[in-house]
C-alpha cells in the first residue's frame, strides 16, 4: 500500500480544506447562538404564559371564574365517563345479546370480547350435538351475527359436548335492545322519555373572545349575563351555545350577534315547547387590560429579532473572512 499520499496531504494544504474547516467553524458558531436564541425564546414564551394567565385572573368577576373552574371540572367528568361509556357499551350490549339468544340446554364457561374487531369468542358444552347444532344455526341466522367461525366440538367423558367457536357481530349490536317481556314494561320508558322532549334551557353560553368570556345564567328568570372586557366592540361578537339534548337554540351558537343591547335567544324543545332566554352584555370597567407595549415579552421579542440578525452577519463575516484568506494564498502562491 502506497501512504505517501498521506505525507502529501500533511505537507501541501488544498484550498478546499480550508474552506471546509471554515464552514465547520461557522456552522458550530450558528448552531450555539441558535441554542442561546431558542433558549430565550423558551423564557419568553414562559413569561407570556404567566402574563396571559395572570391577565385571565382580571377578566370577569370572581362568580364567574367559580362557574369556569366548575364547568371545566364537569367536562373532565363527563370526558372520564364517555370514556367508560364508549368501553362498555359493546360490552353490555353483547351480554344482553346473547343472554337473549342463549337456548337452555347450552352453557357457556368461558366469553371473551374483543370491543375493537367486535368478535366474541365462547367456551361451554351442550347436552348433545343437537342441541349445539342448533344454536349455533339460530345465531348463524340472526341479524346482529355476521359469521360464525373457528368452531370446533368435542365429545366430553360426561358424554357431554364440549365446543368453541367465535361471533363476529355487526356494529348495529350497539342499537341491540332485549325484547321487553310484556307490553307493561314499555310504559315507564315512555314516561321517562317525555321530559327529555320538553326540555328546553340553556346550559352553557360563552362569547368567543380573548379569553372567552363565560355568561351567568339565571335558570329561574330566563336571564343570561355577559361581562366582557374594557374596550370590547359589542356590536359583532361569536356566540358558543349548548342547550338541552334534542332542543334548537335561535339564533344558533356560532352565529355573531350585536350585543350592544339586550339579544333575544329562543330554545325550542322536541315537543315544539318554546322558551325565550334574554342576553344582556356589559363592559367591564378598565384596569384588567392592557395594551401591547404593557406585555412583559413585547422587548424581548425585538431582542430576539437582534440576535437573530447578529447570527446571520456573523456566519456572513466568517464566511468572507475565509474566502479573503484563501484569496490572499492563492496571491501568495502565484
Amino acid at each position: 500500500m502506497d501512504f505517501r499520499i498521506f505525507f502529501q496531504l500533511r505537507e501541501k494544504r488544498f484550498w478546499w480544506l480550508d474552506v471546509i474547516f471554515y464552514f465547520a467553524v461557522s456552522l458550530f458558531i450558528a448552531t450555539l447562538l441558535c441554542y442561546f436564541i431558542f433558549l430565550i425564546k423558551n423564557v419568553v414564551q414562559k413569561e407570556e404564559i404567566k402574563y396571559q394567565d395572570a391577565a385571565l385572573q382580571t377578566v370577569g368577576t370572581e362568580e364567574q371564574r367559580e362557574q369556569e373552574k366548575e364547568v371545566i371540572n364537569y367536562q373532565k367528568k363527563i370526558s372520564d365517563f364517555t370514556k367508560l361509556l364508549e368501553g362498555h357499551e359493546f360490552a353490555s350490549n353483547a351480554f344482553a345479546f346473547m343472554e337473549n339468544e342463549t337456548m337452555p340446554e347450552i352453557w357457556f364457561k368461558q366469553f371473551s370480547l374483543d370491543g375493537r374487531a367486535k368478535e366474541i369468542r365462547l367456551i361451554g358444552e351442550s347436552d348433545d350435538m343437537e342441541s349445539f347444532s342448533r344454536q349455533v344455526g339460530s345465531l348463524e341466522k340472526n341479524e346482529y351475527v355476521k359469521s360464525v367461525g373457528n368452531l370446533t366440538s368435542t365429545l366430553g367423558q360426561s358424554a357431554r359436548v364440549q365446543f368453541s367457536f367465535s361471533l363476529t357481530l355487526d356494529p348495529k349490536i350497539f342499537n341491540y335492545i332485549p325484547p321487553p317481556p310484556s307490553e307493561e314494561a314499555e310504559q315507564p320508558e315512555k314516561v321517562e322519555s317525555q321530559p327529555l322532549e320538553s326540555q328546553k334551557m340553556i346550559t352553557v353560553f360563552d362569547l368567543l373572545l380573548n379569553p372567552e368570556t363565560v355568561g351567568i345564567i339565571d335558570q329561574t328568570n330566563h336571564a343570561i349575563k355577559l361581562d366582557v372586557p374594557y374596550g370590547t366592540d359589542l356590536t359583532n361578537l361569536q356566540t358558543f351555545i349548548v342547550v338541552s339534548p334534542g332542543a334548537a337554540v335561535e339564533p344558533a351558537s356560532g352565529v355573531a350577534q350585536d350585543f350592544s343591547k339586550p339579544v333575544l335567544y329562543k330554545v325550542t324543545a322536541k315537543d315544539g315547547s318554546i322558551q325565550n332566554y334574554t342576553v344582556a352584555a356589559s363592559i367591564l370597567p378598565q384596569g384588567g387590560a392592557e395594551g401591547a407595549e404593557g406585555k412583559p415579552g413585547a422587548v424581548k421579542i425585538w431582542l430576539v429579532i437582534i440576535l437573530i440578525l447578529i447570527v446571520i452577519a456573523a456566519i456572513s463575516g466568517i464566511v468572507f473572512l475565509a474566502f479573503r484568506k484563501l484569496k490572499k494564498k492563492k496571491e501568495n502562491a502565484n
